[in-house]
């Protein structure tokens, strides 16, 4: 319904009609021009923005494919989808992966969007490069190997959706994303599926924190919420971090009770939606759903792989959650292996996963202290760190975001996280991709296991403490020898030791889990 405004004699009609033919001359002709903030030069990894107008536009304009060719210096072709960003006004989206000279041109079946061209130039930075699965391993791209840490912000009232729908310069969401970055040294954030509506369990979330406009789901996105993603993506990125999104919820969330429907318009309309906002960082991994096996088939699943590969321009890594009673399958052209199931892996589950599939695993299924399902703790929380870390390095989810919050236990458990991802960023000699597991080399001790480079670097990770010898005949030489206390990240040095035998060694105290590092 328009609203009704008194009118004043105030302009003659030729006077009015004169304004705004002005400032549609202006709109028509300047805006479209303009690139982001004005700027010609983007850094490396970061986002280049451009707009372009179009008042001509009918139906739905979510429904409009523009999608922009973008040409590197080295001459090949990235294709990113722009959307609808409201007020007539379209825009584009773009994580520039090489320096140079960039050149763009827009392609789009409306001639007020079709056509457009322009250049900016694309200079060096220093942030981490793009996540990748590279084999078994994760990759920062032509860098080195990481090991992801996924993690939920918490925000000091607990609520679930405090940091999903809060804006970024709110100093509860800037304290949550340096406290991700600093203490827990997360690589992705995790806040929820994207597909949630006020209803059932989110009945009371605010529209801020949802990505439809309630009563709209599937048609109309809520403008805010996807402006207020890209802000604190944005925020992310400059501290090293991204996302790991997944696309939809099950029970009274999933997106069929909403009309997106497998492959439908809505889904289409979803899928370049997201693609457009949220593909031009470089930490994305995508994800299908919750139990996907409840509103989605297995050729689906397949699709959905082959879909985001097509069109997420810089093929950020996708997979489709699978195993402990998600259902589903692991798609045919996924990236890497999204792995359910609500309990502590063994370390025999871990390294049959690694050996079966040839691409890298993501322990996905929220492992959460403040809910009964899997009877989480944070001694529980550290083990998986620890046996994860040295189990190939898969990522994993530890999530502190659901339930009851416990401020005590999310500090200790965020300090335990970050004690290990400190330690193989910046404590390890090695990459963390040359570290093979190497049980093998253990001669004596119990609940020991090891991830080695053999005659270069060991770690060893003893849940128990105690008494244990592990075979050093790779080389000669001497190594250094340092205990570390994953508990309070405290370390004791301990004279060197010399390799080509097997030696013997002691941790500072039994009873309590410690960590060799031998190098």
């Amino acid at each position: 319904m328009k609203r009704s405004f008194p009118r004043e004699n105030l302009f003659s009609a030729d006077q009015i009609k004169m304004v705004l033919t002005t400032i549609l001359f202006v709109l028509l002709f300047f805006l479209p021009a303009q690139k982001s903030c004005g700027a010609d030069k983007v850094k490396l990894w970061k986002r280049y923005e451009n707009r372009f107008i179009n008042q001509s536009w009918q139906g739905n304009p979510f429904d409009i494919v523009l999608y922009v060719s973008f040409t590197a210096p080295s001459g090949r072709v990235l294709n990113q989808f722009g959307f609808y960003a409201g007020d007539n006004i379209w825009k584009v989206y773009f994580m520039p992966d090489e320096t140079g000279k960039w050149t763009y041109e827009t392609h789009c079946g409306d001639p007020q969007l079709d056509g457009k061209s322009g250049n900016f130039m694309c200079v060096k930075s220093d942030l981490d490069p793009m996540l990748t699965a590279s084999g078994k391993h994760w990759e920062l791209k032509g860098n080195r190997g990481d090991f992801p840490v996924i993690w939920n912000p918490t925000v000091p009232d607990g609520k679930h959706w405090g940091f999903r729908g809060r804006k970024v310069s709110d100093p509860v969401v800037q304290n949550a994303l340096h406290y991700a970055a600093d203490t827990v040294g997360a690589r992705l954030l995790g806040f929820g599926e994207i597909v949630l509506a006020k209803t059932d369990w989110a009945r009371d979330w605010p529209q801020s924190a949802l990505p439809y406009v309630t009563g709209k789901e599937g048609e109309e996105f809520f403008f805010p919420f996807w402006d207020q993603l890209n802000a604190r993506l944005d925020a992310a990125r400059d501290l090293n971090m991204g996302a790991y999104i997944m696309l939809y919820c099950d029970d009274a969330m999933a997106p069929d009770r909403f009309g997106i429907t497998p492959r439908s318009a809505a889904e289409m309309r979803l899928f370049r939606y997201v693609v457009a906002r949220l593909a031009c960082y470089p930490h994305i991994l995508w994800d299908t759903g919750i139990d996907i096996s409840e509103y989605r088939s297995n050729d689906w699943i397949n699709w959905f792989s082959i879909w985001f590969r097509q069109h997420d321009p810089w093929h950020h890594p996708v997979g489709s959650r699978s195993g402990g009673g998600s259902g589903g399958i692991m798609p045919d052209s996924g990236t890497y292996y999204s792995v359910g199931g609500a309990s502590l892996p063994e370390r025999s589950e871990m390294l049959r996963l690694r050996k079966m599939y040839d691409v890298p695993v993501a322990y996905t299924d929220h492992w959460r202290i403040f809910i009964h399902r899997g009877n989480w703790t944070n001694q529980k929380i550290r083990i998986a760190i620890w046996r994860c870390a040295l189990s190939g390095a898969p990522a994993l989810f530890p999530d502190y975001n659901q339930g009851k919050p416990q401020p005590s236990l999310i500090r200790e458990g965020a300090r335990y996280i970050g004690i290990a991802t400190r330690f193989f960023r910046n404590d390890l000699h090695s990459d963390i991709s040359d570290l093979a597991p190497h049980d093998d080399l253990i001669v004596t001790g119990d609940h020991v296991i090891m991830a080695a480079s053999p005659g270069t670097e060991y770690v060893v990770y003893d849940e128990n403490g105690g008494e244990m010898a592990v075979d050093l005949s790779a080389s000669r030489r001497s190594f250094h020898v340092i205990w570390l206390d994953p508990r309070t990240g405290r370390k004791i040095n301990q004279k060197k030791i010399k390799g080509g035998a097997t030696r013997h060694f002691i941790s500072p105290s039994a009873g309590k889990d410690w960590v060799l590092h031998l190098y």
